[in-house]
């Protein structure tokens, strides 16, 4: 019979008293209890044989061995035992008594404590209601544990699983369920929470039946449970192996096709951010001999999935950027994250960056072999074979190392174009293997080198040696590069005869170095025959047709090449589009490019395919000319300025954004930020909901404080308060900062800050949003680059500077008189040349004498910069990224269209047109040599050599090895009666980058031939016949005849083209 409780009669109840006193001390001592969590969940989640099957490992919670902890708590339980209980005190006796057993190990003695409670929570509770919720929580989850220790697992999930049910139907809905005892991050973790042991052993269990359907939807939702506990280091490194697992088995199933790549690729890459937030919080700055093997895990895991998921857009990329940048501030540099980071920042397009981090690998690395070295031979002589056993598990192994030489030197020839860098890259991979056959020749620790590595180092090398013999001024250097070019190429298709790039560098140093049309057909054709998706050796094979001068089978392989993209769809709608009707090609691309213009029906692919495709229609044109004639090319020219818009569009409307990692991660952090603060914003008053009994950190200690004066005077002392532990209700994720270290990876100079971890969709969608959309274009800028004029202190009208963005150097424009050309061209010598236009305007007296027209001690220099302001400002050199590069193509490809229209109104002797069609290439393209070696040829027609003058020398100025722009200038020159001048330039073009070019030889040849006969006039009593032995005359006859031989293997466009950058 139950007794009958008032508020007068409450504190009578000694029985109860004593339950609470018991606990509250219970907790004291297990509080006090020292252990290494991390050491007790190190292998949590994986699977281990037990006999002849593979389980999955669930720890048991920890207990204390030490009786003596608890034999007070036992001894006071006992003298309870023997008093008078109500059913409700007799049933928070049981369990009290149940955890004293479990806590100390005794778990038989536990479930006997536990045998005759029922399992269904009472309703009819006076005392404590709350309290009761608490114990029977523990009381579920007690006979849970001991169920997994008898192997029931059936049983093990229904009691968690009906725990849980019956708990949470007991609160509010705005419970928080799981709320830690202790709220400082400082204190030692309790052993058992009952609420989230609940929840994490549900969802374990069922992963352990094989329910993996079940197992991973309750494993998400633990992990998303426990997302906003408070503090955050509570769990934190269970909650890492968790989600670790969880990461694990969603792998697993879009590996095996039960879950779609693209459907779960926003939940694979928040989970990743949500382990790095884990992990931040798990380790702190690692010491000397710490290596953080779930750091190192997490970052081999993330570049997998990112591959796995197909996670390759900017925004995508620069997510698994900022995961590895945080994964280097817990690994003090690892050589691990280095090579993911790189392989990230390359997929995102900072090649700047990705430089900085390869280079540092390899000295990294150079350390960990160096310390190894003499450990390899000592264990090949102790007769270890174990790779691991030597070099350690965080040691980077031989083959990661070697793909890492060869992500840079296909980093340098790619995308810097740094041939010498890229044959650095491959001499350490060389002597790495070297290093690797003569300690280890039998192979014993260290595996075989594959071949397919092998090829890749002479692959590599082998274009650097080409862009080394194309760059080349010598011709004997030129020679030997070419040469170990066509040795290590041959070499590389001998090793690995089925790779595309292997036979496709291996047509293109053919064609240009050697003009071996036929070799370089055959190569070329091998390529496609690999990979016919490559528009670029289709783009290889075309050339190689008019080199024979065949135009119609050249056309008929850009017709199939340009079917293999998936671009193709695309220009078959804007060729079949009425608004694209070919009247004017301006209009095609509205005046102004933008990325806003109507898409085409068909799907489009990537802008880096887009612009191979591109320029395959360019050739494809340029045949089209020489089959049909000038004006129907003309007419075709309107859908490909229709085209430049749908490709080049992005690239142009980003401005003047260098699309570098920093920026996009300070814009996408301050998007995060905004996102986050708008959120908070619209969540109004529903953030101050206070929790109900479930909020409470510890019932039993905040009952023996304040309901029981007695205990609460004992232990208040050495109790912490509840308002010393914090809040009693949670309200979400506590608003945390990354962790800032001293060390930074980054050469740049300063860190740039880290995105806060997001876990609300809006955060999510405002940073991949901030991360992709362009800044806003300043006031500088819009009017096309031109500097704003203000007044200065004194009075006069200076140009203001423009501000210079980030790791970019700017220096003055290399030509003026571009808008008159009749204007002389300021003298400008290389001094004029500095890192930042504030130098320039800094100079001191004295130092600008005589470096302009005007001359001046003053202001010298400065004058000849204010003077070019007129054309373009400022000319600048950005660091090199994807997003800089093909805006650079942009501009490069719409320049060649207005060309290409240009040259065909020359040819159609609409002059006044071609004029205003180079002044559109010009406006596309300041600094374009060809447009302004157009413009000076248009001069020339109309015999105005000295404007014409100024215009090729501007050209060449700004590139020295265009050869168009040198040929004209000594033609020029040879107008202008300085043959000895034009004779000289010309011997340098034929000696240097000219040296295949048909024009620069005929016109060599025939400048030879007019000083023969010159020669012969001035010769008294020279014969007519007497000319040709003359060894000018001979001269003149070779360099004619070498010039027809290049002109019959003369592509329609330069084989360069393939190799821009």
């Amino acid at each position: 019979m139950h007794v009958p409780y008032s508020p007068v009669t409450f504190f009578v109840f000694v029985v109860f008293s004593h339950i609470i006193s018991s606990e509250a001390q219970l907790e004291e001592q297990l509080l006090a209890v020292t252990w290494d969590t991390q050491a007790h969940w190190e292998s949590e989640g994986e699977h281990a044989n037990v006999g002849d099957n593979r389980r999955l490992q669930i720890r048991y919670p920890m207990h204390i061995s030490d009786d003596s902890v608890i034999s007070s708590i036992a001894t006071e339980m006992a003298q309870v035992a023997k008093q008078a209980m109500t059913s409700e005190e007799e049933y928070q006796f049981k369990v009290v008594l149940a955890k004293v057993y479990f806590y100390g190990g005794k778990f038989d003695q536990c479930r006997g404590a536990l045998d005759s409670l029922a399992t269904t929570l009472g309703s009819n509770d006076v005392l404590s209601p709350a309290y009761t919720k608490q114990l029977y929580m523990s009381q579920m989850v007690m006979l849970g544990i001991y169920a997994e220790m008898q192997g029931n697992l059936i049983l093990a999930q229904e009691l968690y699983e009906k725990a849980i049910l019956e708990f949470r139907n007991s609160l509010s809905s705005q419970s928080v369920i799981v709320v830690p005892r202790n709220s400082s991050p400082s204190c030692q973790e309790e052993l058992v929470n009952w609420p989230e042991e609940a929840l994490y052993r549900r969802a374990m269990v069922l992963l352990a039946l094989g329910d993996m359907t079940g197992g991973l939807r309750e494993l998400a939702s633990y992990i998303r449970q426990m997302d906003g506990v408070t503090p955050a280091t509570f769990r934190s490194f269970r909650r890492v192996r968790a989600n670790r697992l969880y990461m694990q088995i969603v792998r697993d199933n879009i590996r095996s096709g039960k879950l779609s790549a693209l459907d779960v690729k926003s939940s694979v890459m928040n989970s990743h951010r949500r382990q790095m937030a884990l992990l931040k919080t798990t380790y702190s700055f690692p010491r000397a001999s710490e290596a953080h093997s779930e750091v190192l895990y997490e970052v081999d895991s993330a570049a997998k999935d990112w591959e796995l998921v197909l996670a390759r857009s900017r925004a995508d990329s620069l997510r698994l950027v900022e995961v590895m940048y945080e994964s280097m501030y817990l690994t003090y540099n690892s050589p691990r994250v280095l090579r993911h980071l790189a392989d990230a920042l390359i997929t995102f397009g900072d090649y700047h960056e990705a430089g900085l981090a390869l280079n540092t690998y390899i000295t990294l690395v150079e350390r960990q072999l160096e310390a190894v070295r003499k450990e390899v031979g000592a264990a090949i002589d102790d007769g270890v074979t174990d790779y691991g056993s030597v070099f350690g598990p965080n040691f980077e192994s031989v083959g990661d190392i070697l793909q890492a030489a060869i992500t840079g030197a296909r980093l340098n020839v790619a995308h810097l174009s740094n041939a010498h860098e890229c044959i650095a890259f491959v001499h350490f991979a060389y002597e790495l293997i070297s290093d690797v056959e003569l300690r280890d020749p039998g192979n014993v620790i260290i595996p075989v080198v594959p071949v397919a590595i092998r090829a890749q180092l002479a692959l590599w090398k082998g274009a650097a040696h080409g862009l080394l013999a194309q760059m080349s001024r010598e011709p004997d250097n030129r020679a030997d590069h070419h040469t170990a070019a066509l040795q290590l190429l041959q070499q590389a298709v001998e090793q690995s005869p089925r790779s595309f790039d292997t036979h496709y560098q291996l047509a293109l140093e053919l064609a240009i170095g050697a003009r071996d049309i036929l070799a370089a057909t055959a190569s070329a054709k091998q390529a496609v025959a690999l990979d016919a998706k490559r528009v670029e050796a289709w783009h290889l094979l075309a050339l190689l047709s008019t080199s024979r001068k065949d135009y119609a089978k050249a056309q008929q392989i850009c017709d199939v090449g340009l079917k293999q993209s998936e671009w193709w769809s695309v220009y078959c709608a804007i060729r079949q589009s009425p608004a694209v009707d070919g009247s004017d090609p301006a209009s095609s691309i509205g005046g102004e490019v933008s990325a806003d213009t109507e898409t085409p029906t068909g799907p489009a692919g990537s802008t880096e395919s887009g612009i191979a495709f591109f320029e395959l229609a360019m050739t494809q044109m340029a045949i089209e000319r020489q089959l049909q004639g000038y004006e129907a090319s003309l007419k075709a020219q309107s859908h490909l300025f229709a085209l430049f818009g749908r490709i080049y569009g992005p690239a142009m409307a980003s401005g003047d954004e260098l699309g570098d990692v920093s920026s996009a991660m300070e814009a996408s952090h301050i998007g995060i930020e905004m996102a986050t603060t708008l959120s908070h914003l619209r969540a109004g008053g529903n953030a101050g909901v206070a929790s109900q009994a479930s909020g409470r950190r510890s019932l039993a200690r905040s009952l023996a404080r304040s309901v029981f004066s007695k205990h609460g005077r004992q232990h208040s002392a050495q109790l912490p308060s509840d308002e010393a532990d914090g809040s009693l209700a949670l309200h979400g994720p506590a608003a945390r900062e990354p962790a800032s270290h001293s060390r930074y990876f980054s050469h740049s100079g300063t860190r740039p800050p880290l995105p806060v971890l997001a876990t609300s969709t809006d955060v999510a969608e405002a940073a991949e949003a901030s991360a992709q959309a362009p800044l806003p274009a300043s006031e500088d800028t819009k009017d096309g680059g031109a500097r704003k004029v203000e007044k200065s202190a004194s009075g006069n009208s200076t140009p203001r500077l423009a501000e210079q963005p980030k790791r970019q150097r700017s220096m003055p424009h290399l030509r003026q008189g571009s808008s008159d050309s009749m204007m002389p061209s300021p003298d400008i010598p290389t001094e004029a040349y500095f890192d930042t236009l504030g130098q320039l305007s800094e100079q001191g007296d004295g130092d600008g004498a005589g470096l302009s027209p005007g001359g001046g001690s003053s202001g010298g220099r400065t004058n000849t910069v204010a003077n070019l302001h007129s054309v373009s400002g400022v000319y600048y050199s950005p660091v090199p990224t994807r997003q800089a590069h093909q805006r650079k193509l942009a501009k490069r490809a719409l320049c060649a269209m207005w060309l290409a229209t240009a040259a065909s109104f020359v040819a159609l002797q609409h002059m006044d047109e071609a004029s205003s069609a180079v002044a559109e290439a010009l406006a596309a393209w300041p600094e374009s040599p060809e447009a302004l070696t157009m413009r000076g040829q248009l001069y020339m027609a109309q015999k105005q050599y000295l404007p014409a003058l100024n215009e090729l020398h501007a050209a060449v100025s700004l590139e020295s090895n265009n050869i168009r722009a040198s040929v004209s200038l000594a033609r020029v020159e040879h107008l202008l009666g300085r043959r000895d001048v034009a004779l000289g330039l010309l011997k340098n073009i034929t000696r240097a980058h000219g040296w295949s070019d048909p024009e620069a030889w005929y016109w060599l040849g025939r400048l030879e031939r007019e000083l023969a006969l010159e020669q012969a006039r001035l010769s008294n009593g020279c014969l007519h016949e007497d000319v040709g032995t003359m060894p000018m005359t001979k001269r003149a006859l070779e360099y004619t005849t070498y010039a027809l031989d290049l002109e019959m293997s003369q592509p329609v466009r330069s084989f360069a083209v393939l190799r821009q950058k």
